[in-house]
């Protein structure tokens, strides 16, 4: 009993912290991953200036702070270490050149995405319904996007609007 009890303290001690703090970085993840309203998806980016506020961009580097933090800092796989540093580099290609420093994103425990507020108005669904289909049925969708850029103080720093095209299938609302 004495040996059931021992383990159960030590486990407390070393590992329950590891336990503890790498689910509350998945459920943090979740939390990111599920929401667009602060990147640009595929449709709405204009080009290369574009790529450092994707969702693409956002989510590479949730991969790699999800290896790092799952897996290397826990020390739960070291041997994880090259994978990381290859989502690393994708990070960076899906980020662009405009992203400076992609240790400090995916290391940094008080790190977050900073990508502007996107807000998406879409037409009248029964505007979208008069429209006529491509040939493999999808709809072509123009929607205004803009991007609302907010400084650490909480004040508008900067707003764009643009127009966007997306392809919807049929019978597919946004909203």
């Amino acid at each position: 009993m004495k040996q059931l009890v021992c383990f159960f303290t030590l486990f407390l001690i070393f590992g329950w912290p590891t336990f503890t703090y790498a689910g509350e970085f998945v459920n943090k993840t979740d939390m990111v991953y599920s929401d667009d309203s602060h990147c640009l998806v595929a449709p709405e980016i204009r080009g290369k200036n574009d790529y450092s506020i994707s969702c693409f961009c956002r989510d590479a580097i949730m991969d790699a702070r999800y290896v790092f933090y799952y897996y290397l800092r826990t020390e739960k796989d070291n041997n994880l270490g090259e994978i990381y540093i290859t989502l690393l580099d994708y990070a960076q290609q899906m980020c662009g050149e405009k992203y400076d420093d992609l240790y400090e994103a995916t290391q940094n425990t008080e790190w977050q995405w900073n990508g502007p507020q996107i807000t998406r108005e879409y037409p009248p669904e029964e505007e979208i319904q008069k429209s006529l289909p491509d040939s493999k049925g999808f709809l072509t969708v123009e929607y205004k996007v803009r991007l609302t850029y907010i400084g650490a103080d909480g004040r508008v720093i900067k707003v764009e609007n643009f127009t966007a095209l997306d392809k919807l299938a049929p019978n597919t609302k946004k909203k």
